[in-house]
């Protein structure tokens, strides 16, 4: 029996055949000692998706992606690494045993499971008052809307009835009332009493990325207040780190290319917008856009439009969300809805091609943001000219890339007349801070990969603050001592944050933490986040380097000639990438 995660993940990687994880995703069709289909992640006619069986992992010429079973579900479900170890553990039927010191971790999850299947159940409850005769009103609501009953399935819309209903039904269900407040499905009356929180609304479930009811969200029929109501935040759900629409982006990845989302504020804007056939849209379920949900978003697409109401409320959470998706690597362009009108009330007055032409025309995030800021100044004016001025370059600023930043400073000089020359002044660009980034940025050119890769597990256990990786660098690395550390910070990460003192209590069975603690100390502050960025850089490199030599080395070996050309075609893109 397994003593420790790592112990068991090996155990459970033992019992797994890749090719049964992928096949029901894709066809897959044997050529020599491979196995090959086209690719999930991105579209194409020619096969480029390897699958290895010998060493059971998987990579695709065409796009880069690869990796083992894990990272392939993570990818393919965009879930995180416990996720995805989850999906793998059900299937074949393998516990995943608690390694905590005590049992309490078990109860928890157990008690969690429990509130996760009343959930479903209740979504299931609502739906089926959605079709049967007492949900007329509701669908006739939909219907209003344009809302059709096979998009309404699509979502798992519902309707709640009475205040009691629900709770009886639940209660037959063997649930208690207890169980009904913690996961937020009832509120408590003055009488100590308690009453179904969504009675009589219209309901939309709230769905998370490996397919679990978490949240509902209901709308009332008619014009009282307050029109929208959501499950408060529970054990199961916290608003902050959802967003809404996923099941629906995952469907339609497999359909089509999906190179961005549309980003809106409300589930009714996503449903809205998916009848009138603008199916990439999610919501950020609230005003103000969050770290967590930035990177969902980043697991699906590296390009966002977001589109949020075109009141004030919505304009300025706009502006908030901005540099946090910007932060996440996302490319990020901004919609501005006119008339105070949402995508919703938008695409339902002006029709399905007039949004995807506002889509079309979305300004980059920095050129909104400087759009946005001269509204506050009027530029005719010598004075406020020159306070814009001002503001504009810490716009640009932290744009740092020196093409871009020459870019900007064009867009500002012809807005304001100011010339090129007065605007560059301004950035008072520190010579001594950039000096200091070069000089230890070299010092990764001079280290070796494992350097690299010490340095990075030193940041994600705590060691560099506000470091973000949402990289999967397990295909890269092949040192089983780093591997087993790597894998642990996965494992954590999805529940607790990670520290250096997790790292250091590994010390005395994995050789590398003295290492990688050694490596951690020869880095001042002031350039870790810098330093780190470019290590996660060179283990990228450096990993796709060696998959060049694989294929080099496998094409010299492959008999099978149609094979063979593949990846020859697959080598010749991988070089013109450079």
């Amino acid at each position: 029996m397994a003593e420790n995660f790592s112990e068991w993940l090996e155990e459970l990687k033992s019992k797994v055949d890749i090719a049964e994880i992928i096949s029901p995703y894709v066809s897959l069709q044997a050529k020599g000692s491979k196995k090959w289909a086209c690719c999930p992640f991105h579209h194409e006619k020619t096969p480029s998706f390897c699958l290895y069986e010998q060493s059971q992992t998987y990579h695709c010429f065409g796009c880069g992606v690869g990796g083992d079973a894990i990272t392939f579900v993570q990818e393919i479900e965009h879930t995180d690494f416990m996720g995805a170890v989850k999906i793998i553990a059900d299937k074949y039927r393998v516990p995943i045993p608690d390694f905590s010191r005590n049992d309490k971790g078990a109860e928890i999850k157990k008690h969690k499971d429990k509130l996760f299947e009343m959930m479903r159940d209740t979504a299931n409850y609502f739906h089926q008052n959605l079709k049967a005769d007492a949900g007329r009103p509701a669908r006739e609501y939909l219907a209003k809307r344009g809302i059709s009953m096979q998009t309404a399935t699509i979502f798992g819309m519902g309707y709640s009835l009475g205040r009691n209903q629900l709770i009886a039904y639940l209660a037959s269900k063997g649930y208690s009332k207890e169980n009904m407040q913690e996961a937020g499905l009832v509120d408590m009356t003055l009488s100590g009493g308690v009453v179904d929180t969504m009675a009589g609304r219209l309901i939309v479930p709230i769905i998370n990325n490996i397919k679990q009811v978490v949240a509902f969200g209901g709308r009332v029929l008619d014009d009282s207040k307050p029109k929208y109501k959501n499950t408060r935040d529970t054990v199961l759900f916290n608003k902050s780190r959802e967003i809404f629409g996923q099941h629906s982006i995952k469907r339609l990845k497999l359909e089509t290319a999906v190179r961005e989302l549309v980003v809106v504020e409300g589930y009714m804007d996503v449903i809205s917008l998916f009848q009138s056939g603008v199916k990439n849209a999610v919501a950020s379920m609230g005003t103000s856009l969050t770290q967590d949900q930035a990177k969902l978003i980043k697991r699906y697409v590296d390009k966002v439009v977001i589109c949020y109401d075109g009141d004030s409320a919505g304009q300025n959470a706009t502006m908030r969300g901005l540099d946090i998706l910007y932060n996440h690597g996302l490319d990020v362009r901004v919609v501005s809805l006119p008339d105070n009108l949402d995508p919703d009330e938008y695409v339902r007055k002006y029709g399905k091609d007039s949004y995807l032409k506002m889509l079309i025309e979305a300004k980059p995030l920095f050129e909104h943001k400087l759009s946005m800021l001269a509204k506050s100044y009027d530029l005719k004016s010598p004075q406020e000219k020159g306070k814009y001025a001002v503001e504009a370059m810490k716009i640009i600023k932290p744009l740092g890339d020196p093409a871009m930043i020459e870019a900007y400073i064009g867009y500002v000089a012809k807005l304001t007349g100011l010339p090129s020359d007065t605007l560059r002044r301004q950035l008072d660009v520190s010579e001594a801070v950039v000096t200091v980034i070069k000089q230890e940025t070299s010092k990764i050119s001079m280290s070796a990969f494992d350097r690299a890769v010490r340095y990075v597990l030193f940041g994600l256990f705590g060691g560099v603050e506000g470091v973000k990786c949402d990289k999967d660098l397990s295909q890269y690395l092949t040192d089983k001592n780093q591997r087993n550390l790597y894998d642990l910070y996965r494992s954590k990460c999805a529940t607790q944050e990670n520290t250096l003192e997790e790292l250091t209590s590994q010390e005395e069975d994995n050789p590398e933490v003295k290492a990688i603690l050694d490596e951690g100390s020869k880095i001042g502050d002031e350039t870790a986040l810098k330093y780190f960025d470019d290590c996660v850089a060179k283990i990228i490199k450096e990993g796709e380097k060696k998959r060049k030599r694989e294929l080099t080395k496998a094409i010299d070996s492959e008999k099978d000639e149609e094979a063979k050309l593949i990846m020859m075609s697959q080598l010749a893109q991988s070089n013109n990438k450079k």
